[in-house]
């Protein structure tokens, strides 16, 4: 036979035996998965391709929020993968000692070439590491340590984004609160973690490093969902793809601030410095690399999260005149100086910032577990095979009509009540997670919250939505993280003068 024509039908033979193997796996998939007994799309046992291009279109949450008002509280989602909204299992899957683990998924999300680079608290899978991690990272992010050593900072930096927000409208007669939200929060989490401020408020523009951030997470979602587009990208020799491929050498460089002012002895020091010279000898410290990784990672964590549950918190209160009324009337009577701690009595304040959680809560996409190898585990009336991935998410919890009345209504009073939520209400409101891996960060962003809250009501009493912010204008679009569609929340603040 024809040398060609032996190579042709080896080729052929290759693809049928693919093809077969596919078809097999089908099979398995559809008819003898332990799987093929919780409901889902038809498509759920054969691919999951659906889910990543929800993904890619920025609707996770709707898209699964959508599945389980068809399907019920366990879906399955893919071939190997259910997503659940049962408060029970949500409980059972983030328990302390949960012999459920992050999944791979998390390995990408982390400011350097996926697959490269030391895991961040953020990445790490393996629950002992973890828990070493966060052991030493914790001391600088309980409640105290944050009031006593960096809420001076928080503070000057929610009154200059304030500030920046009233001249801009001055001039131009509205304003961009996200844009200067964004802005605020870049330059208080730069402080802590690199011990350098990142300036944006001044400048008016987010910093190159920051740009190179945010290229890093897309090209590590696009290795996680698209791993062959994200070879192909590899050889092209496009000088925009290079560019974004390279994009962890900008941050290696920005990172060294972080790792210099953490061994510094100077007093401009990061959260870095103060941990690390607390740290047991026994428990070891971070080298450099770790130090560069984890502000990284806590940059972004910390960015655009409180930016955008800071806008929608505002047009949530300014598109109801009442509430903006009874908020304005509460901080306009608080003494000043306050302080964060001050800020935990007051109840419409504390009921807004809950209430916006709830709703808008800035990360309400799938967490993704894995199932325990090789036992599987029992999840209700489901056995789940070891190895599966159980991803659960608070949107679809935070709108259950069984746990929260009208659960779609942005409704501040349903927190004001004398009497306590139900346990399962209280189990499933989980704007930071839950558990072990509940968000380090939680105490920040309540400070963060709070503090801007207070200050943007008491310094801009009157303030409105620009024609330009509707509803529609800010509809929600998600990847992991919640952001408007328009980009963006144009207000009017009225002058001093009026």
């Amino acid at each position: 036979m024809h040398p060609a024509t032996t190579l042709v039908y080896s080729l052929y033979s290759l693809v049928a035996v693919l093809i077969l193997t596919k078809l097999v796996q089908v099979v398995r998939d559809t008819f003898f998965s332990s799987l093929k007994r919780v409901p889902g799309p038809w498509w759920s046992s054969v691919t999951g391709i659906p889910r990543s291009l929800a993904i890619v279109g920025k609707r996770q949450v709707h898209f699964y929020h959508d599945l389980h008002q068809r399907y019920g509280p366990f879906v399955r989602i893919a071939p190997d993968e259910i997503i659940v909204s049962d408060v029970s299992a949500f409980k059972e899957i983030h328990r302390i000692g949960t012999p459920f683990v992050k999944s791979d998924m998390y390995k990408n999300l982390r400011p350097s070439e996926p697959g490269t680079g030391p895991m961040t608290l953020f990445s790490e899978t393996t629950p002992a590491l973890h828990a070493k991690r966060r052991k030493l990272l914790a001391r600088g992010f309980t409640q105290t340590y944050l009031r006593q050593n960096w809420e001076p900072i928080v503070q000057e930096n929610i009154t200059r984004a304030v500030l920046c927000m009233k001249t801009e409208c001055a001039k131009n007669g509205e304003v961009d609160i996200l844009r200067w939200w964004m802005f605020m929060a870049l330059d208080i989490i730069s402080i802590l973690m690199f011990g350098e401020c990142a300036n944006a408020l001044a400048s008016g523009k987010k910093p190159a490093w920051l740009e190179s951030l945010e290229t890093t997470n897309a090209i590590g979602a696009i290795w996680w969902h698209f791993p062959l587009l994200y070879k192909a990208m590899k050889l092209m020799p496009l000088p925009a793809i290079r560019k974004a491929l390279d994009s962890p050498k900008e941050i290696y460089a920005a990172g060294r601030t972080a790792v210099t002012n953490s061994q510094s002895s100077a007093s401009s020091k990061n959260i870095f410095a103060n941990v690390l010279e607390q740290a047991e000898k026994d428990e070891g410290g971070m080298d450099d690399e770790e130090i560069i990784m984890e502000a990284g990672s806590f940059i972004v964590a910390g960015t655009d999260t409180t930016a955008n549950t800071m806008t929608y918190l505002m047009w949530a209160v300014l598109s109801r005149p009442e509430l903006q009324q009874a908020l304005e009337e509460e901080v306009a009577h608080l003494d000043e100086p306050f302080s964060d701690s001050g800020l935990e009595d007051p109840t419409v304040l504390n009921a807004v910032i809950k209430e916006t959680l709830r709703l808008y809560g800035a990360a309400p996409g799938a967490l993704p577990r894995v199932a325990p190898s090789p036992s599987g585990y029992q999840l209700e009336r489901y056995y789940i095979p070891g190895g599966t991935t159980v991803s659960t998410q608070a949107w679809t919890m935070h709108r259950d009509p069984a746990l929260f009345e009208n659960p779609n209504t942005f409704d501040h009073t349903r927190w004001l009540s004398s009497e306590p939520a139900s346990q399962e209400a209280k189990t499933a409101f989980s704007p930071f997670g839950a558990g072990s891996r509940v968000c380090i960060g939680m105490h920040l962003a309540y400070m963060e919250l709070r503090l801007a809250t207070t200050i943007f009501f008491k310094e801009c009493r009157g303030a409105k939505l620009a024609p330009s912010t509707t509803p529609k204008s800010m509809e929600i679009e998600n990847t992991f993280l919640i952001a408007p569609k328009a980009g963006q929340c144009r207000i009017i603040i009225p002058s001093s003068e009026q």
